[in-house]
């Protein structure tokens, strides 16, 4: 799941105008239009705006699970 913005100055990547999340970590945009920070650098936000997926897996049933990216079945 999405964690909440609001962390201490340093090493943060911005997001938007007014957000931020630790280095290494993803902005992805929560419901409401505020902002949540993935823990995956290379992560891919799911479109319920509450989860987000590792890299080289992509968001499933609308958020709730990751299933591994397998660009011969695209």
């Amino acid at each position: 799941p999405l964690r909440a913005t609001g962390t201490p100055p340093g090493g943060l990547v911005p997001c938007g105008a007014t957000g931020s999340c630790r280095g290494g970590q993803q902005c992805c945009r929560a419901r409401g239009g505020s902002w949540g920070c993935c823990p995956f650098a290379q992560g891919s936000c799911c479109s319920d705006g509450r989860h987000c997926c590792p890299a080289g897996a992509r968001c499933t049933g609308g958020g709730w699970g990751c299933s591994p990216q397998r660009w011969d079945l695209l």
